[in-house]
């Protein structure tokens, strides 16, 4: 019965864990479609920082943030892509586990914010 408890908390970090990498996954979708729908690379920049700025932090989700470095606008292919990083604190802390996770996700989307010369 004793150990019962340890897994049920160790599955509440688990579920902890797949929640955040799924709202990463979703904040950085939101902000390569939010890039591709601007009309050059500083607007483009401009809006998916905005999405990251209006992503409400919690107990949990500590941290988010938008990484300028890895940001590219219209790769050569037509796309953006943008990378995120969340900082999530996992509610119970076991013995030999880190008290945070460091979550990075990456997305592309294509540039439809940019009109085609007519032919």
């Amino acid at each position: 019965m004793m150990i019962l408890i340890p897994i049920a908390l160790l599955g509440i970090d688990l579920m902890t864990l797949v929640l955040a990498n799924s709202a990463n996954d979703t904040l950085c979708k939101n902000c390569a479609r939010a890039a591709a729908n601007a009309k050059d690379s500083g607007s483009g920049m401009a809006a998916a920082v905005q999405i990251v700025q209006d992503f409400k932090n919690s107990a949990i989700i500590e941290k988010v943030g938008f990484d300028t470095s890895k940001f590219v606008y219209n790769d050569g292919k037509g796309a953006v892509i943008t990378e995120t990083v969340m900082l999530v604190n996992l509610p119970v802390v076991l013995p030999g586990m880190t008290p945070q996770v460091l979550f990075r996700a990456r997305a592309s989307q294509p540039v439809v914010g940019v009109s085609v010369a007519p032919v």
